[in-house]
């Protein structure tokens, strides 16, 4: 038989755990806190308890203090974590290039938004998260799959949302809520435990004090205490309350010692290394072509995106991959890229993403193909204005022809083929600066 146990803020925010009582509420409440009360009588003849922990948004933010998880404690946090060069940035650096300002003042800007209070982040988030609750929104951004844990958290889909919500409650100051939702977006699936207190923070710091807060844990006592009488109800929540907060504190003290090990492992791996790894990777994209009908078609397209993405980490911090293969309902993106890029010709395009198309083919791509990328690109509006359409057959006349056209659009796409990969890699030169000079010219129309 199946049973919740539910996390209640207000009457518009609910979380809830299948067949087992979570230990992270916990952290809201005092045992004093706790209420049982007899439901109606069962038809079989036994009482039935309702077992309670009831508060308001002022008490559980003083609990949250008290443990030194409150809100000063929340904004420190979120100082360590806060991501600076990230797709915040690259949407504030559109935003301003769109407006047409100098690249000096976009450079005042962009230092000026590096340096903000991190508390602005955070509170300006809640005033979202505080929107979406008074408009009964269908599911609050951070919070809708805060106690799933068999979904990872996608940073790129969460700041796209917040940028929707921002954008239709007409918020200023949008980067910042970026910003907070793409760093707690990377805390939850890094370290869930340590994301949840602070983003429920958050959330009740910008609530009314005396809204109420509720963790109903009536079924699970009902299930595993067959609590019939009062007595038995409040010895099932003491057990829970010591059970949990050993818990909260075993993992908490596993993370400590785990983080305390990954601090000191530098994970960086040198240019050297991903120009050598493209080498072999581009040596193994050969010998699948030589014999395409010994191997299969995703095969031979996953070594293509493979060696692109070498490529792509030659960058460094300039460049990274969100994901590869990202996928929607509609569409599929080979391979997603973060542009964090200062060089002044990369930065002036405005485009906080790449997108990347790859065709390992026999045939050359035509313009059909390039319609499709164009509309991948459009439909991401300023977060993207940079497309890199890589083909190992190389293109059409039509295709080249056509590239033009998107540039009336503000962006531009690039054309790679095989050679130009063998050449990057033979040379070790990087990707960016081979776009920036053959890969311009090409896209020109030269």
């Amino acid at each position: 038989m199946g049973y919740d146990t539910y996390l209640e803020i207000g009457d518009k925010c609910t979380f809830m755990w299948r067949k087992h009582a979570s230990e992270l509420p916990r952290m809201l409440f005092s045992f004093d806190s706790l209420r049982v009360e007899q439901k109606a009588d069962r038809e079989d003849g036994n009482n039935q308890y309702a077992v309670k922990f009831c508060s308001t948004v002022e008490k559980s933010l003083e609990v949250l203090s008290n443990s030194g998880l409150g809100w000063s404690a929340a904004v420190s946090a979120y100082a360590t974590i806060r991501v600076q060069r990230g797709q915040a940035s690259g949407a504030l650096m559109a935003d301003l290039h769109s407006k047409g300002l100098a690249w000096t003042q976009v450079q005042e800007k962009l230092e000026r938004f590096r340096n903000s209070s991190p508390e602005i982040d955070l509170t300006q988030l809640g005033v979202l998260m505080n929107k979406q609750m008074d408009a009964d929104s269908d599911g609050i951004i951070l919070l809708e799959d805060l106690t799933d844990y068999e979904t990872p958290p996608h940073a790129f889909n969460d700041v796209f949302r917040a940028y929707e919500e921002a954008d239709k409650y007409s918020l200023d100051l949008k980067c910042e809520i970026l910003r907070a939702v793409e760093s707690l977006t990377y805390l939850k699936r890094d370290a869930p435990l340590l994301a949840w207190p602070l983003i429920i923070c958050i959330l009740l710091k910008s609530l009314p004090g005396d809204t109420p807060v509720e963790f109903d844990i009536s079924d699970d006592a009902a299930e595993y205490s067959m609590a019939n009488t009062k007595e038995d109800a409040r010895s099932y929540a003491a057990e829970y309350w010591e059970d949990s907060g050993k818990a909260l504190a075993g993992t908490a003290q596993s993370l400590a010692r785990l983080f305390g090990v990954l601090s000191s492992f530098d994970g960086a791996l040198s240019e050297e290394y991903w120009a050598a790894r493209s080498v072999e990777l581009l040596d193994r994209l050969r010998k699948l072509n030589e014999d395409p009908g010994a191997y299969t078609t995703k095969m031979r397209g996953d070594a293509l995106e493979g060696l692109v993405e070498s490529l792509l980490r030659m960058e460094g911090a300039g460049l990274s991959v969100v994901e590869k293969n990202f996928r929607t309902a509609e569409e599929e993106i080979d391979i997603l890229v973060s542009n964090n890029l200062r060089e002044p010709f990369w930065a002036s395009q405005g485009s906080p993403l790449m997108l990347i198309e790859c065709k390992n083919w026999k045939k050359k791509v035509g313009v059909p193909e390039l319609r499709v990328f164009e509309s991948k690109l459009r439909d991401r509006g300023a977060l993207c204005r940079i497309g890199i359409f890589v083909s190992l057959s190389g293109f059409a006349k039509t295709f080249l022809e056509r590239l033009k056209t998107f540039q009336a659009d503000g962006g531009i796409i690039f054309a790679v083929d095989g050679d130009d990969l063998a050449q990057m890699v033979a040379s070790k030169q990087k990707m960016t600066d081979w776009l920036r000079e053959s890969g311009l010219k090409r896209a020109l129309g030269r």
